[in-house]
């Protein structure tokens, strides 16, 4: 059967297409006789008419949907040679046309023909699963399709936003053999060894193995990953799998299939993580991982020491990469037992000019409160913190230096063999009593890197008497805390985080003056007044 194609540019030519592929479709479904116009369709399905081509797209799906079901895609012994066998052939050798023209739509340039040929891939992937599960006896997911699926959705440099959000959110995420897979292949399509042409049914021929994971499948496999959450989150604590998109039949047989198994899914989200770390990762990809470190990747690994090396090269890289590596870092150190000696010195380290100007300065103060916090600290390596911090608040901003002022005073509370370094007076001259103070009296050395050799403990925090007279009035008043005796209760942190020349300047504008301020210039009560220029020339 054929159909007289017209131009592609009329709108008539497109309309017969569409109404030829449906009495083809139509063919099919009441005669397998009429198998040879899924040729047709298929021919259709590749052509430049946009609207018959996603009509012919979807046409198959459904065909090829109703032959998994009646097992006709199965896979024959290699020595079978009956007709049955010889038509089953012929149709997996057209299926596997199809399935390679819905990945090259993945390659289209609109974002809905993406997700159209994503939809049918993943439908067809349902199909085939059910049929492996009915051959098999139990529970089987067509992986090798699966893991197709991925690598051309992943290494693909036209896959748009809307593509990945689909996968990651309408399967991914919602489907627990899915994610359980999609971890697995991810652990595999970052490995170097990875063969992506073993089991391929790409009709191009066998290819050569990649010599690296490339930079496109990189980014897009983060911004899937992600979003993808471990079992527990996912499905809830304490529930089991909530759904699969490849049926699991009544019976299951003997063993229970992995993808019931929650420590599986730890094993597989784990195994997928430390490879995917392994890779070349951008800055912002490596920002965004230790961002979420502690919250979204610790709590669901097997076992989180594994992180250990790519959390301490991230925050032995300096910087920002080292304020953001400080949440993983001691989480692995409080609750996993992990051996960092060198911890408190680098922390020291990160104490540099900088560190009161970045992005993450309020989140580098709230956990350098809770390292500071402990009681078992000893007085030399606390003093040299307060130090360090005082004597960046010099030449901080006024953002930074009032996040200053309130952290050491809740230090010096915390710690009270540390408040000699506010009580240290200078020395007397023994001959006129007075006050001596040398050019170098301040035994601190700002350039030692290591807190225990700084002399800070012998040091006073004469830092905070300069703040007093901070050009900023509110910071001078705060400042003068220092001078009272303690008895007032810890300040708040979070009230002083997240302050902004945008914040300061709205505080000031919105107070109200308690009495006008005195003005330079009288107002004038006449046109000339008596004295000015104009008043002998202008009488009134």
């Amino acid at each position: 059967m054929s159909l007289k194609r017209k131009h592609p540019d009329t709108k008539d030519g497109n309309t017969a297409l569409v109404e030829g592929v449906r009495r083809w479709e139509a063919n099919v479904a009441s005669s397998h006789e009429n198998l040879n116009d899924i040729v047709e369709i298929y021919n259709v399905a590749k052509g430049d008419h946009v609207e018959a081509a996603f009509t012919a797209v979807g046409s198959l799906g459904r065909i090829y949907a109703g032959l998994w079901a009646k097992d006709l895609l199965k896979r024959h012994k290699a020595q079978q040679s009956t007709a049955s066998a010889k038509v089953s052939e012929w149709l997996r050798d057209n299926y596997n046309l199809y399935i390679d023209l819905l990945r090259t739509m993945l390659r289209h340039k609109e974002a809905p023909m993406q997700v159209a040929a994503l939809r049918a891939l993943m439908q067809m992937i349902e199909k085939e699963g059910q049929a492996a599960c009915r051959a098999a006896g139990g529970y089987a997911f067509p992986n090798e399709s699966y893991i197709e699926v991925l690598v051309a959705v992943l290494d693909n440099d036209a896959a748009s936003e809307h593509l990945l959000r689909t996968l990651s959110e309408s399967y991914v995420s919602s489907y627990d053999d899915l994610r359980l897979y999609f971890f697995r292949d991810i652990a595999k399509i970052t490995s170097p060894d990875y063969d992506p042409f073993k089991n391929s049914t790409s009709r191009g021929g066998a290819g050569k193995r990649r010599a690296e994971v490339s930079a496109v499948l990189i980014q897009n496999a983060f911004a899937v990953l992600s979003q993808v959450r471990g079992m527990a989150e996912a499905a809830g604590e304490g529930e089991g799998t909530s759904s699969c998109w490849v049926s699991l039949p009544s019976d299951l047989g003997s063993s229970e299939p992995a993808v019931l198994s929650p420590s599986a899914h730890r094993r597989a989200f784990s195994e997928a993580w430390l490879a995917y770390m392994r890779q070349p990762l951008t800055p912002g990809i490596y920002k965004q991982i230790l961002l979420t470190m502690h919250k979204r990747i610790i709590p669901h690994m097997t076992d989180p020491t594994g992180l250990m090396d790519f959390l301490s090269a991230a925050y032995d890289a300096g910087g920002s990469i080292s304020l953001l590596a400080l949440n993983g870092l001691f989480t692995l150190i409080t609750e996993h037992n992990l051996n960092y000696p060198q911890f408190y010195a680098k922390l020291y380290a990160l104490l540099d000019r900088n560190v009161l100007h970045v992005k993450y300065r309020a989140r580098f103060f709230r956990l350098l409160e809770v390292f500071l916090g402990s009681s078992h600290l000893p007085a030399y390596l606390v003093a040299a913190f307060i130090k360090r911090l005082s004597r960046l608040a010099l030449s901080a901003p006024p953002s930074g230096a009032v996040t200053v002022v309130p952290m050491v005073y809740n230090l010096l509370k915390a710690h009270p063999s540390c408040m000699p370094l506010i009580h240290r007076m200078p020395e007397l001259d023994a001959e006129t009593g007075e006050e001596k103070v040398a050019a170098n009296c301040d035994p601190f050395d700002a350039d030692e890197p290591d807190p225990a050799k700084c002399r800070a403990i012998e040091s006073s925090l004469w830092e905070l008497e300069t703040l007093q007279h901070h050009y900023y009035p509110n910071i001078a008043t705060l400042a003068k805390i220092f001078c009272e005796p303690f008895h007032k209760p810890n300040f708040g942190l979070e009230d002083f985080l997240d302050h902004t020349y945008t914040t300061f300047f709205e505080s000031d504008t919105l107070r109200r003056p308690k009495k006008a301020p005195a003005l330079a210039a009288q107002p004038p009560t006449s046109l000339v007044r008596p004295g000015d220029a104009l008043s002998d020339f202008i009488m009134l």
